[in-house]
């Protein structure tokens, strides 16, 4: 900040020697020692209050992102909800009504019994909860 050297120093003593003399000389380095603290002072606790400023800042910052982010977070979770409730699916639709695309024979032709060598029981898939993991 303040570039003093020893020579600039130096120069500085000696002037205050001869201005404020030999005998009061100690007694206005110690007020200026005074002064000189208290302007430290002065300026650290304006630092500090600059820091609990921009602490506090950062901290708003951080409680509206997390506000933003649990709001995000329901809005999306209530849309997911709400989604399967607004889209219609494809076995809501009435039986008598077919899309165009989609019209196809619905009802498949039924086996002959005699024609059938496999026992029904073979037909009908067992459901195994233990296997569905």
């Amino acid at each position: 900040m303040f570039d003093i050297g020893w020579t600039e120093m130096a120069l500085v003593a000696v002037v205050a020697l001869f201005v404020v003399g030999p005998k009061d000389l100690p007694h206005v380095l110690y007020k200026l020692a005074g002064y000189w603290k208290k302007v430290r002072g002065m300026a650290r606790e304006f630092q500090g209050g600059i820091d609990n400023l921009i602490r506090e800042a950062e901290l708003d910052d951080l409680r509206k992102q997390v506000t933003d982010a649990r709001s995000s977070t329901s809005d999306f979770i209530e849309n997911k909800i709400a989604e399967p409730k607004a889209a219609p699916k494809p076995a809501d639709k009435p039986a008598g009504k077919t899309d165009s695309k989609t019209e196809t024979n619905t009802t498949a032709p039924k086996p002959d019994a005699a024609a059938s060598t496999k026992p029904a029981a073979a037909d009908k898939k067992t459901d195994h909860p233990e296997s569905q993991a």
